[in-house]
């Protein structure tokens, strides 16, 4: 970068050289720079000798060099500078030895914004590359784990008898297997259950109707009874669409605790997932009952374990005899260092109309075990 002397400019001065008032207008620096060309030119001085010549050549160029200022300095802010004191030689080199340094300050400023944004690119660059890779790997582990799935659904096909693969009807547990996969499908379930729940609707409405129908029949005649017959067929439906989306809700419940127990690795040792599965039996709240283990055995080793309890409750009061019974059977075998394959399922002893209370305790035990355990699903 080329020097530049910071020094300021001393406009008094140059009025000086020209023989003015500082502060004069543009056209009396003119006017007055003419007047001493005329006599201070090298071609205009009247006395020959060098060493006149040099003194009248060096005048010459310091009137000029002040016109020139003063010129410029009108033809920038149309008024006649303002007379200041100039500064000192050790100020002028002390200011000029500053802006140096600010000077070479903003060259660093500047390289190392320049780094950081090269590094700013790598970094991007670098993200890009591991969004890549993560989305490459999310898709290996959905491959993986639909050809698991598909070689489970392969082999329980294999494993099931031909006879209940073909009349599905004879069987309850297979006819709900077979309905509740589908409800349960992520793409055309939402259909499924809304096509069932308007078919459940209308079926309970037209029972309701020819029940009342047949029962009130003799008193259609009359004005109380027509009325009679309205309010006992509504309060039919609505009992009927309770008992019958409560009983689906309970069953539906008790299917998705059956898939989510079917044997899967957890991440834990044997006696690990023992004692996180016996804690999750004694956070049991509904109904004031609790979880009684019935039997617990387990190797010596702590390679495997089964274990079996048993829940007796009564909904609507906590001091009534427990008739109704929620079972829970589990069992776990060590398949690693640090894994084991668990395996739980449930039974229900229970009234068609106290299935929603014992469906809620085996949703809440399910979700508890699934919190604590950690399935590698």
């Amino acid at each position: 970068m080329p020097g530049r002397d910071y020094r300021p400019v001393d406009y008094d001065r140059l009025y000086y050289r020209l023989d003015l008032e500082p502060g004069a207008s543009e056209a009396d620096v003119k006017h007055r720079y003419r007047h001493l060309a005329q006599i201070l030119h090298p071609d205009k001085w009247r006395h020959p000798t060098a060493a006149s010549m040099r003194w009248a050549d060096e005048q010459f160029k310091r009137v000029k060099e002040a016109r020139e200022l003063l010129e410029a300095y009108w033809s920038v802010h149309h008024a006649p500078p303002v007379s200041r004191s100039a500064l000192s030689v050790a100020q002028a080199d002390q200011l000029h030895a500053q802006m140096q340094s600010l000077v070479a300050q903003r060259e660093r400023v500047r390289a190392e914004l320049d780094g950081l944004r090269a590094e700013r690119t790598r970094t991007l660059e670098d993200i890009r590359r591991m969004k890549a890779e993560r989305d490459a790997l999310h898709g290996e582990l959905a491959a993986m784990r639909d050809k698991e799935h598909e070689a489970r659904e392969a082999h329980e096909a294999q494993a099931e008898p031909p006879s209940e693969a073909v009349d599905m009807s004879s069987h309850p547990g297979g006819m709900r297997e077979f309905l509740f996969a589908r409800l349960d499908d992520p793409s055309r379930g939402w259909l499924l259950t809304l096509s069932a729940s308007v078919f459940v609707c209308i079926v309970v409405f037209v029972v309701a109707h020819l029940v009342v129908g047949l029962l009130l029949a003799p008193l259609a005649r009359f004005e109380a009874g027509r009325w009679l017959a309205h309010v006992l067929q509504w309060g039919l439906v609505a009992a009927g669409l309770v008992l019958a989306f409560g009983w689906g809700w309970s069953q539906r419940t008790l299917y998705r605790a059956g898939r989510a127990g079917s044997e899967h690795p957890v991440a834990l040792p044997a006696d690990e997932t023992r004692r996180r599965v016996n804690a999750a039996l004694r956070y049991e709240t509904h109904y004031g009952a609790e979880w009684s283990v019935e039997s617990c055995e387990a190797a010596p080793d702590d390679s495997h374990f089964a274990l079996r309890a048993t829940m007796r409750f009564s909904p609507g009061s906590h001091a009534a005899t427990r008739r109704h019974t929620v079972t829970f059977r589990c069992q776990a075998r060590r398949s690693g260092a640090a894994q084991t394959a668990l395996a739980y399922d449930f039974s229900v002893a229970a009234p068609t109309w106290w299935l929603v209370p014992a469906a809620r305790v085996v949703r809440d035990l399910r979700k508890r075990l699934d919190a604590d355990l950690g399935a590698l699903r």
